[in-house]
């Protein structure tokens, strides 16, 4: 997959659906949806990706091929498992060396109801929810380059479906 198509299929990801998302957002705070995490990197590359709220719903390893790789695993879209309420939702990620082992700091950013209002205000449908996207890696050079983790603006955050 070439970096370019890796880029493109951000768009395209919002077709991908997950579980635990359907209510409608009302006051406070957001629905977190599914995550997708993408390696921007021409070499494999490993992080845990954690989502909290109040308490750790999710902590994952997570393991993407390069982005010119031809197989695909230079992405995936993780499904929520956690409920449909509203607190302030914590993405955080940090990259992992070859032994398991953290190999730098971590990144984080909560997911807020202006992040929502800023991408789907202008909305007459309220999807419920928000997307979030994890870039890693660069093609600097540099070992460990910084992690981007921001909401997502796609056609429907928060179909149902079993797909990760």
């Amino acid at each position: 997959m070439k970096r370019r198509q890796a880029l493109k299929g951000l768009g395209a990801v919002g077709s991908l659906g997950f579980v635990g998302c359907s209510s409608p957002l009302g006051s406070g705070g957001v629905v977190l949806g599914w995550i997708t995490v993408v390696n921007l990197s021409t070499t494999p590359t490993t992080v845990r990706l954690a989502v909290e709220a109040d308490d750790t719903l999710l902590d994952r390893r997570i393991s993407l091929g390069p982005v010119d790789g031809d197989d695909g695993r230079a992405r995936t879209t993780i499904a929520p498992t956690w409920t449909e309420s509203r607190p302030e939702y914590s993405v955080w990620a940090l990259y992992l060396d070859e032994d398991g082992e953290r190999a730098s700091d971590s990144w984080e950013y909560t997911f807020t109801r202006e992040d929502y209002e800023r991408y789907y205000g202008d909305e007459t449908a309220d999807p419920g929810c928000i997307g979030a996207v994890v870039t890693v890696g660069d093609t600097s050079g540099s070992e460990y380059p910084p992690i981007g983790i921001s909401p997502t603006r796609v056609a429907d955050p928060c179909e149902a479906s079993a797909s990760e």
